[in-house]
């Protein structure tokens, strides 16, 4: 079974499928599956009789642009339309012999395949011949697993950041990603936010108009866009278009609106006060921290050039103040403050521990602009500048309830980018399609104590600069791509390629302040370390990457009921000198759709999908190379004696008699990937509801992995041998424990962390989503999800708690939510209607139905089952040198914990004032976790050296955050 093959026998097996797809290609002459960017129209055009109308002519015309495309009927009837804008078209037929035909209101939404039925009366019948209908809800040629995310939904549904990303969440099959560990160690660099088919948040691609939108250093998404000028998205969860790459998990497609011959826009404030929030009940502070918000902005578009070019842009800026608290045991804080104030650890830069809150801020820029300009009849030409600038102080990282105040970090991201697309209409069956884009981020990361050491007290508290947190980036992305689409017959076929190149220069100084971990309040005020961890030498980093992508497929639409996909991709990713160069990189992809009735649709498919690297796992085995820079690691008395010669700080040189500790890349490193299978159900309800059941299957393959490979075997420790082990003074957890001798396998070194690619992950899920389309003024979706996903490392930077017993990591990953159910709904109350349809002014009706007449609300309610969380000792108890640290307690698996149930619901209820025509004044409240839920989303996992757990274990630490209500006013005109 393809499913179940692994390295050698899958790339082989995917090898051979490939070819036999190239030939099938041949044979076929054609490719193609729905557009990233735009939708596809299609049909049939008939008699009465039921005959197809060869050499028909049909106009789709947007009424808004008053711009049009004109395509022909094949010998079989048939036309096609692809590459089409997003909007709503007037489609009209004509042909000699037959009364004109008019169709208006079709609706063209991004990744989407309308099929229209059109009959053409006798010319003798009547004059014209007007249809109404809208066409069917489902989309019998799609064989992937997406959802879409219209621009109502981006307008109206409640969200508490303006990031129209959040709203990826309402996809069935899709998590939040699970919160950062706050493990000593653990990077702060946040992903994507969202986690597809159980893999990882770094491995999901976001595109913008057809180009990628990505953080090639974190694999969190890049510039960030207004809601107001985003069209629409679509959420794949299971892309089988060939034509999407460089992910092993979803896609998020993005486009952006444009202009139309009529000025419109809107303008904004939004604002929220910490007074009318809800108190958060895991923070030890009593009363509630402050908190101000303003958000202010606008949108205009419109034309330059009536029905040639147009305009859009919209611009926002948020500013807030507020306060923060903190889960820190005051009796602690008070001891080590209390501690430090004579003098004690003159080297240690933290003086002092606060529990009460402390500040934070956010100032954010988001501006965007876009012109279209029609340069021929065939021809069209799109710009866009997009401009981000965001600063987050004192909550950007490391939020962790037992984080003190000064290792807490701040981030300052700016972005630039430059894009734009030719698209051609070549005839009536070909489409070309160039895209590009330049574009820069500038990354800041710092933390409030900027020098070190750190100090991490087992399960109490960490303080000072932290390992990780204190970096600055560039990142210079230049993209390029080109597809070719062209329709023949039945055949939609579909060519292109991208190259995409990213340039990176950083500064990461990760360790160089110094790290002392200690296994209690205890051995801290003693003076007694269990490990030291610091970095010396060149923190700076230059180099490239250069990822280049080919594809071809092939969208066959054997009959109105039956539709395959084939396709095949080919990705490579260049990567510095010293990382091996894997070129093995075919991916093979079928998709399936079967509609036996108007009212069914089977879908199903296979597709292997291949992964980029991301850039700040490199980053570790360039910098600290050994040459460049390297840490040192000691236990025990060692550490102890450094603490008291550097009096609580860190060393000002490398000390002597400790052997460096190195990172370096595998020389079998392989690109990640994974292999996807789903199935699937849809079936139409009633004209505008749909009922769906998905299955989705992901293995994840070669999963970035870090492991200490310089270690001897590990051996188990008792009285009698801890001396000769290195640990003179054994604590109960390490006591019948596997621990590592201070000896390795290469004396030159202490430790070699190894980048390995020999992770992997298994998913398996089933969703079912009941969906209504929007219908007298009432839209939406429901879906729940049951899914189970294993994996032996959840990042990165994960290690194995022992490098020689891969198998007892194998467990629940940090991805898995077994169960999630989500609701969201769009309704304008009906009250009013029936006065203004009888055209009733507004004076003569009573005041009651003023007074809740235009009212919308929409909620979003999500539940969910908790997240799996990895218990740990707090200490590197087996001394294997692992960091972030990952020794367990006695007993304990992996990921064995799990923070409880989540239920949350937000609602947004809004009142508008009509001013006649598109004018409008909304009147906005929002409330965010309306019934003040306690949703823990972390939860204390160090269980501490003793036998018996330190007190706080396992208890909640952070939270999703208590209610808070945010109004605002728009004036839409």
């Amino acid at each position: 079974m393809i499913l179940a093959c692994r390295s050698f026998s899958a790339r082989h097996v995917a090898i051979g499928i490939a070819v036999s797809f190239a030939l099938l290609f041949c044979a076929a002459g054609a490719a193609a599956q729905a557009s990233r960017v735009g939708a596809t129209l299609e049909g049939i055009v008939r008699d009465t009789s039921g005959a197809v109308i060869p050499n028909s002519t049909i106009t789709l015309h947007n009424p808004l642009t008053n711009q049009s495309r004109t395509v022909t009927t094949d010998e079989q009837g048939f036309f096609r339309a692809e590459q089409l804008a997003v909007g709503t078209y007037e489609v009209r037929v004509e042909q000699t012999g037959f009364a004109p035909y008019r169709q208006a209101g079709v609706g063209a939404s991004l990744g989407q395949t309308v099929h229209l039925d059109i009959v053409l009366a006798p010319a003798s019948a009547s004059e014209q011949v007007t249809v109404n209908a809208q066409p069917s809800l489902l989309d019998p040629s799609q064989s992937a697993v997406v959802s879409s995310v219209d621009q109502e939904r981006i307008e109206e549904l409640p969200v508490r950041s303006r990031n129209y990303l959040d709203f990826v969440l309402l996809a069935p099959g899709v998590s939040s990603s699970p919160t950062a560990s706050g493990a000593s160690g653990s990077t702060p660099l946040a992903g994507s936010g969202f986690t597809f088919g159980g893999l990882r948040s770094r491995s999901n691609n976001l595109s913008i108009d057809g180009l990628d939108n990505n953080d090639e250093y974190t694999g969190a998404s890049r510039t960030e866009l207004s809601p107001e000028i985003v069209q629409e998205f679509q959420v794949v969860n299971n892309g089988l278009s060939a034509e999407s790459g460089g992910a092993s998990g979803g896609s998020i497609n993005v486009i952006t609106r444009s202009g139309t011959n009529t000025v419109h826009g809107d303008a904004f404030l939004f604002t929220q006060d910490g007074a009318l929030n809800a108190r958060d009940p895991f923070e030890a502070e009593s009363g509630k921290p402050s908190f101000r918000r303003f958000r202010t902005g606008f949108a205009l578009g419109g034309p330059v050039i009536k029905d040639k070019t147009f305009y859009y842009a919209a611009l926002e800026q948020e500013h807030n103040r507020g306060q923060i608290g903190s889960d820190i045991d005051p009796t602690v804080a008070s001891s080590i403050n209390a501690f430090l104030a004579t003098g004690a650890f003159p080297g240690l830069a933290t003086r002092q521990i606060t529990t009460a809150f402390s500040p934070i801020a956010r100032a954010e820029t988001e501006a965007a602009g876009k012109l279209d300009h029609q340069l021929t009849k065939n021809t069209t030409l799109m710009l866009r500048y997009t401009f981000t600038n965001n600063k987050e102080s004192g909550d950007a990282f490391n939020t962790n309830g037992l984080i003190g105040a000064s290792a807490r970090g701040s981030s300052f991201t700016s972005d630039n980018a430059v894009s734009g697309s030719l698209t051609t209409i070549l005839s009536s069956e070909a489409v070309s399609d160039l895209r590009f884009q330049a574009a820069t981020r500038h990354a800041v990361l710092r933390t409030n104590e900027p020098f070190g050491p750190e100090i991490d007290i087992a399960g109490l508290v960490t303080f000072g600069r932290p390992y990780a947190g204190n970096s600055e980036r560039r990142e210079n992305h230049y993209q390029a791509s080109y597809t070719y689409s062209r329709t023949r017959g039945k055949h939609l076929w579909k060519v292109g390629g991208t190259v995409n190149r990213i340039r990176l220069r950083a500064d990461v100084p990760d360790g160089f302040d110094s790290v002392y971990l200690f296994g209690s309040l205890g051995d801290f005020l003693a003076g007694n370390p269990n490990q030291f961890r610091q970095a010396f030498g060149n923190s700076n980093v230059d180099f490239p990457v250069t990822s280049f992508g080919g594809f071809a497929q092939d969208h066959w639409s054997l009959s109105r009921q039956l539709t395959i996909d084939l396709g095949i991709r080919y990705d490579f990713e260049r990567l510095p000198a010293g990382f091996n160069q894997d070129t093995n990189n075919v991916s093979p992809r079928i998709g399936l759709a079967w509609s036996p009735s108007p009212k069914w649709v089977f879908r199903a498919g296979f597709g292997v999908f291949f992964d980029r690297y991301v850039l700040a796992n490199l980053t570790r085995a360039i910098e600290k190379n050994g040459s460049q820079a390297f840490e040192q690691v000691v236990d025990g008395n060692a550490a102890a004696s450094l603490f008291l010669t550097a009096q609580g700080g860190p060393i000002v040189a490398p000390a002597t008699g400790i052997a460096p500790s190195i990172f370096r890349p595998d020389p079998r490193m392989a690109t990640p990937y994974s292999q996807q299978a789903s199935a699937g159900a849809e079936y139409l309800l009633a004209k505008n509801l749909t009922l769906r059941a998905d299955y989705l299957f992901v293995h994840g393959v070669k999963l970035p992995r870090t492991l200490n490979v310089n270690l001897l075997p590990p051996v188990v420790l008792t009285a009698a041998n801890s001396s000769s082990l290195g640990v003179p003074n054994p604590t109960p957890q390490q006591i019948g424990r596997e621990v590592f001798s201070p000896g390795r396998l290469d004396t030159q070194f202490g430790d070699i962390y190894q980048l390995q690619t020999s992770a992997s992950s298994t998913y398996n899920g089933v969703s079912f989503t009941f969906n209504r389309r929007m219908s007298d003024e009432l839209a939406f979706s429901a879906s729940y999800t049951l899914s189970k996903t294993f994996d032996d490392a959840s990042d990165f930077d994960e290690q194995p708690q022992s490098p020689f017993d891969l198998r007892a990591e194998n467990a629940v990953s940090r991805q898995h939510q077994q169960q999630r159910f989500v609701f969201n709904a769009l309704w304008e109350l009906p009250i009013g209607d029936e006065e203004e349809r009888g055209g009733m002014s507004e004076q003569n009706t009573g005041w009651l139905t003023q007074a809740f007449s235009h009212i919308e609300v929409a909620p979003i309610l999500t539940l969910g089952s908790g997240r799996p969380v990895n218990p740990l000792t707090g200490l590197d108890s087996n001394q294997s040198h692992a960091f972030p640290i990952s020794a367990r307690p006695l007993g304990l698996g992996r990921n064995s914990l799990k923070t409880p149930v989540l239920a949350t619901m937000d609602f947004r209820v809004l009142k508008y004032f009509p001013f006649g025509g598109a004018k409008r004044l909304d009147v906005v409240a929002e409330f965010f976790n309306l019934f003040n839920g306690a949703n823990v989303s972390q939860i204390n996992a160090v269980f501490g050296s003793g036998l018996a757990p330190i007190p706080g274990f396992r208890e909640p630490v952070a939270g999703t955050g208590a209610r808070q209500i945010q109004f605002s006013l728009d004036l839409e005109f």
